[in-house]
């Protein structure tokens, strides 16, 4: 790691929140948030001092803008029990990747890998603790949660943290071999704990993106790679009775109500029926729930009903077609202009990988209106594109 040389004490602020930031992200929620109030707080400040409009002047603040401008208008033009505070508040830790992005330099890089990795590695730690105290007797039958949260949350954690890092080895934006040796083993063990949760979109998630990067990356080579990256994860699979019985029935619970797949198809298509009714504007933030219990069979009330288990339905029903479209358009932009320089930079690269998984987590969970998880990403996107923007590149 270099030096770094700060010539003000706000740089330093900036500098320290930052790192606190990239450490918490994967432990707390609530000091993640403290950190970036103090950044937001920062950048306020950075705004006037430089006479910077954002709003005309930064193509994401504005198409930012408008995703919040559709959360406020779902909650006065959707449903009656749209949640006022909730509806204004919903977006606000997605600013999380302005502070990321104004605030970055590349001299602070490595120190923000190493204490994601950290963090990283602490979440991993967590939830071997609470598999093997705290678990069931026969602990093999046990999703383990951690710190961060429940097995859901600490699976998309884990596989976001876990692409990012082989990304970063990848593209050998770490040269240190004591670190490189730190990042394997956080990998290593991250990927456990990640086989432990038996979450299945995420480990396939980290299937599929690892295996493109290495292809993308090696090719011929890169195939041998991640072929054998499938076979290790199958063996394991079939060794272990809890995750192959999880994957075994994939496809086969489809017609089952009350499996996780065939209760995703029950509330994909009674939300459906529910947007019906409020197309333009959705039926507001913290709706969902309410319509779900009246629509829902009640033989199946008591599975969780608190969002859709897919992201995109997810803004479709809750902010209506104009919020969809301010979703796509935010996110688009991203990985638009990520994966168009993903060959000029191991930056575009990286970032590519981890907006992908991103994407393709959202299939099956509401990850990007989870404020930890979408946090997680955003900071490390607002990384990312700032440091392509100061080079130049974007």
């Amino acid at each position: 790691m270099g030096q770094i040389t700060l010539s003000k004490p706000y740089n330093i602020i900036n500098f320290v929140f930052l790192l606190i930031l990239s450490l918490c992200l994967n432990i707390s929620i609530s000091l993640s948030q403290i950190s970036l109030g103090v950044l937001l707080l920062c950048l306020i400040i950075y705004l006037i001092d430089n006479k910077y409009n954002i709003f005309i002047k930064d193509i994401y603040f504005t198409l930012f803008t408008f995703y919040w401008f559709s959360a406020i208008l779902s909650t006065f033009f959707g449903s009656e029990y749209a949640a006022l505070g909730k509806g204004l508040a919903s977006p606000w830790p997605m600013l999380i990747f302005f502070v990321s992005f104004y605030f970055i330099e590349k001299r602070y890089i490595p120190y923000i890998i190493f204490t994601f990795a950290l963090g990283l590695f602490v979440t991993t730690l967590s939830g071997y603790y609470y598999y093997y105290l705290f678990g069931e007797t026969n602990h093999l039958y046990f999703r383990s949660h951690s710190f961060a949260g429940g097995y859901m949350m600490t699976a998309h954690l884990l596989s976001i943290g876990i692409i990012f890092l082989i990304s970063v080895l990848l593209t050998k934006l770490e040269k240190n071999k004591f670190l490189i040796i730190f990042y394997i083993i956080v990998i290593i063990t991250s990927i456990h704990m990640l086989l432990i949760t038996a979450t299945r979109m995420p480990l396939l998630t980290v299937i599929l993106v690892v295996s493109l990067m290495f292809v993308i990356k090696f090719r011929w080579k890169g195939v041998l790679a991640a072929a054998v990256l499938l076979i290790s994860v199958v063996i394991y699979i079939f060794s272990n009775d809890y995750v192959f019985n999880r994957f075994s029935n994939f496809f086969s619970s489809f017609n089952n109500p009350l499996s996780s797949n065939g209760w995703r198809l029950l509330l994909w298509k009674n939300g459906w029926e529910v947007f019906k009714e409020y197309p333009l504007f959705g039926i507001g933030v913290n709706a969902y729930e309410h319509f779900m219990v009246h629509v829902m069979p009640e033989n199946n009330i008591f599975m969780p009903l608190s969002h859709a288990h897919n992201s995109y339905l997810m803004h479709l029903y809750t902010f209506g077609i104009f919020g969809i479209i301010t979703f796509i358009l935010f996110y688009g932009k991203i990985f638009y202009d990520l994966i168009r320089n993903i060959f000029k930079s191991p930056y575009a690269f990286s970032g590519t990988a981890i907006i992908l998984a991103y994407f393709l987590e959202a299939l099956t969970e509401y990850n990007t209106g989870l404020s930890m998880s979408s946090m997680q990403v955003l900071f490390l996107l607002g990384s990312i594109l700032g440091i392509m923007k100061k080079d130049n590149i974007l």
